[in-house]
């Protein structure tokens, strides 16, 4: 792959980079430093390391692309604990992958933001790798890679010698190719839900971008999506993931990360007849009246509000006999309309309710990595 082969020429480049700023006294990397400053060792890194990024990737100016990352960056900024300067661009690369540099520098390739269902699901992607450069997580599992202390690893990269090709080949590997310890993983993944939540994003992406990572690599053994690939602990990040936002009361519903059971009315054509439809296919039809479009467009926005991937097909329901004009659709506990107020040339509520429950299937096909069933 293009992003595999381009790293080793990086490497070499960089290690001459760093070797040649051998007489310049070592910069430490400290936990004692303020929290919202960024160390000079990691400006540097920064620098260095996306000025090699870019002799081997073509950067993207798209306006569109970038005011729809940098809208995501703004908002999530000031979330997190330090204050960088957080910076993303968009690599020309074909290949699903998003990785954060020392300092706050990011890079998205343009087939993550092809692959991404949604905003919310970029902004879960974007959310985790701000954490890696809040956290100094590139720098710290560099350093633990090299069996080194974060002074000696600064020191290391400022000194002449193979250990400071070595660390540099090993910073670009985990920045690069997202190979960060489970732990640290982790700890991106809770702390971006916590980011996604203050910032008022769902932060269900961070779970639905995992869920279909693991399916494109089941798919694709072949393609290694860096960010989130499929190494033996995804499952185990996924359930974390979402024991998080369970243990912070954020509901699980991924619908609105995957763009999807989206009800809207519509007017049918040639005959100008209503539909409602889910996702674009319709799954109830009546008359063209004023009545029908009010009824319609009720159902639509209960649909919308209650119906979720997670609903249980069970769940959606009609209560009493078709006769009975109380009878009524129910999703869960939720009346969606009763007998009495189906349209003239509507169609049976049971109509309505089997059409639900195919759409809920269809969706969850689209989606199958997901545990539906806690």
């Amino acid at each position: 792959m293009k992003i595999l082969r381009a790293i080793i020429p990086i490497v070499a480049v960089l290690f001459l980079c760093l070797t040649g700023a051998a007489h310049a006294a070592p910069v430490g990397v400290s936990d004692d430093l303020p929290p919202t400053e960024a160390t000079a060792q990691e400006i540097k890194l920064r620098e260095r390391v996306a000025a090699e990024v870019e002799k081997h990737w073509t950067v993207l100016v798209n306006p569109v692309y970038n005011a729809r990352v940098e809208t995501i960056v703004n908002r999530l900024s000031p979330q997190m604990e330090r204050r960088l300067n957080y910076d993303v661009d968009i690599i020309d690369e074909k290949s699903v992958n998003a990785f954060a540099l020392a300092g706050g520098k990011m890079y998205v390739t343009t087939g993550m933001l092809d692959f991404v269902k949604s905003d919310v699901e970029l902004a879960g992607v974007i959310a985790h790798e701000m954490v890696h450069a809040d956290k100094k997580h590139v720098i710290i599992q560099t350093a633990r890679n090299n069996r080194m202390t974060l002074l000696a690893l600064a020191a290391a990269i400022a000194s002449k010698g193979k250990g400071a090709a070595l660390v540099a080949s090993n910073l670009i590997h985990v920045a690069i190719m997202g190979a960060y310890s489970i732990e640290l993983e982790k700890e991106a993944d809770a702390l971006g839900i916590d980011a996604l939540s203050r910032a008022g994003y769902n932060a269900v992406g961070v779970l639905t971008i995992q869920e279909r990572l693991k399916e494109e690599r089941m798919k694709h053994p072949e393609i290694d999506p860096g960010i989130y690939r499929t190494h033996p602990e995804v499952e185990e990040r996924i359930a974390a993931a979402e024991k998080y936002l369970g243990d912070h009361d954020i509901p699980v519903h991924r619908k609105y990360a995957l763009a999807n059971l989206r009800a809207a009315v519509e007017e049918t054509s040639p005959d100008g007849r209503l539909a409602l439809t889910i996702d674009g296919e319709t799954i109830w039809r009546g008359g063209d009246d004023s009545a029908t479009k009010e009824v319609f467009g009720r159902v639509a926005s209960n649909l919308n509000e209650h119906l979720q991937m997670e609903t249980m097909p069970f769940d959606i329901r009609v209560e009493g006999a078709s006769s009975d004009p109380d009878a009524a659709f129910y999703i869960e506990t939720k009346k969606i309309l009763s007998n009495k107020e189906v349209p003239k040339d509507g169609e049976p509520l049971a109509a309505l309710r089997d059409e639900v429950q195919k759409a809920l299937t269809n969706a969850r096909k689209d989606h199958p990595m997901a545990n539906y069933f806690k």
